[in-house]
């Protein structure tokens, strides 16, 4: 399997999953207005960005079958692909020579001169590297953190950054006790697995994740200004340090709960290098609850989710965050029920696992959790509010969730999930004969000739 942008967008152009777009399209709002028309639709390469020679790329991970298509494992098995990569880490190979270091710039840095950063939403406080993976490591060195942090154009050679309160921020403040500028690096046209391995809640680098998820080593090389190892195989990587106090005003955002995030004091990188392939490509995630900024997040989430509910309840089958809670807010879990109790022992794994986790609903395995028809009839026909609803106030929550006072927020259980020892009978669905549906399907164009195929 590769591990270049390159390789994973023709894997999905030949699967019909990605198209390219040769007519114009601005990189002011235009191509966010046009992936949001295609919000659960193809990959898209505008080629030609008006002013630029540098081709945008967006809805790589907009759905989760793409994922799926460019590891090379079913649709199904994807949760089960990311969960096991946190189980058996591969550690990265440092090479000497990168595709993403074949042109470097250290003098006369000019970002919106040589990259067509988009502008996103309306009310963005200006254009944003969206899809940046951002990495870096604590004083002394040992692991790296990969994540995604918004990045704001603030100058020729600054960006604005906002980062969430995980290892990187914590890096952050470890560097600027000791007084010291933290070394950076931002990888831009990565590959999917790349980008989705940056997700994980892990506590280790997530490299080894990415690297699990290839099947062999990522390739990694040395910044050339900073110690910081960044993916060979980017298309873009800007090198920048975050000295000790820098702060400007970052934002407003078009953040995932769908609302903006206001401007805040962030800290600020100041670039050193921009190095990138001589004919590169830029990423961009569409802000908002736009499908891909949600799903970006929502495959590792639902991995680690998945991994901490099956610790407690072996029998989990399967864990969804929902595109409609904002791939963040809401879970929907199915296990197979052996025990009294093991529905609310998974809806508090879930809350203690991930602080944006608010509501969750537990479901049979019978039900799929991803089909929001199946999960609301589970709760109209085996839930009793008086009985099975799980109300915990006062839990920490995320200072994204607009509903967070004090940093904290009330969560919701529902369990939808059959009585054990109830009478199997009840939950026998409605339906006519499975081979009377077979032998009506295999005989519907004789039936229809002009409606086509049921």
């Amino acid at each position: 399997m590769g591990q270049d942008l390159r390789g994973a967008f023709e894997t999905l152009r030949r699967h019909g999953k990605a198209v390219v777009v040769a007519e114009p399209v601005g990189w002011e709002y235009e191509a966010a207005a046009v992936l949001w028309e295609l919000a659960h639709g193809p990959a898209v390469r505008f080629d030609d960005v008006p002013g630029y020679r540098v081709p945008l790329v967006g809805n790589l991970l907009n759905t989760r079958d793409k994922l799926a298509c460019v590891l090379g494992v079913d649709d199904e098995r994807l949760g089960e692909v990311l969960a096991a990569a946190l189980d058996s880490p591969v550690p990265p190979a440092v090479v000497d020579d990168a595709p993403c270091q074949e042109v470097v710039v250290t003098d006369g840095i000019d970002l919106t001169g040589l990259l067509p950063i988009p502008a996103i939403s309306e009310r963005d406080g200006g254009r944003y590297l969206s899809a940046g993976v951002l990495l870096c490591a604590p004083p002394g060195g040992g692991r790296q953190n990969l994540a995604i942090a918004r990045l704001q154009v603030q100058g020729p050679d600054r960006l604005g950054v906002n980062f969430a309160p995980t290892h990187s921020w914590q890096f952050l403040q470890e560097w600027w006790a000791r007084g010291e500028p933290m070394p950076v690096a931002v990888a831009l046209g990565c590959h999917p697995a790349v980008v989705a391995a940056s997700q994980l809640l892990v506590p280790f680098d997530e490299a080894h994740a990415a690297g699990a998820l290839f099947g062999e080593p990522l390739r990694m090389v040395r910044g050339c200004t900073v110690d910081v190892l960044v993916p060979a195989e980017a298309e873009i990587v800007i090198e920048a340090l975050l000295h000790p106090g820098d702060r400007a005003p970052e934002g407003p955002f078009g953040e995932f709960p769908g609302l903006y995030a206001p401007m805040r004091d962030n800290p600020v990188l100041r670039v050193t290098a921009v190095t990138h392939r001589r004919d590169p490509w830029l990423t961009m995630i569409v802000g908002g609850n736009h499908p891909e900024h949600l799903v970006t997040g929502a495959v590792a989430r639902e991995a680690t989710l998945l991994r901490a509910v099956r610790a407690v309840v072996p029998s989990t089958r399967r864990v969804v965050l929902t595109e409609a809670g904002s791939c963040r807010f809401h879970a929907v879990i199915a296990i197979e029920q052996r025990n009294p109790g093991e529905a609310r022992l998974a809806m508090l794994a879930a809350f203690s696992t991930q602080d944006l986790i608010k509501h969750v609903t537990v479901v049979d395995d019978d039900i799929d959790p991803a089909d929001p028809r199946q999960v609301e009839w589970a709760v109209a026909t085996r839930m009793r509010a008086h009985e099975d609803l799980l109300v915990v106030p006062g839990m920490k929550s995320n200072p994204v969730d607009p509903m967070s006072v004090g940093r904290t927020i009330s969560k919701l259980g529902i369990d939808a999930t059959r009585p054990l020892g109830a009478d199997p009978e009840r939950s026998v669905l409605v339906d006519v004969p499975a081979g009377v549906r077979d032998q009506v399907r295999a005989r519907w164009s004789e039936l229809f000739p002009d409606a086509g195929a049921s």
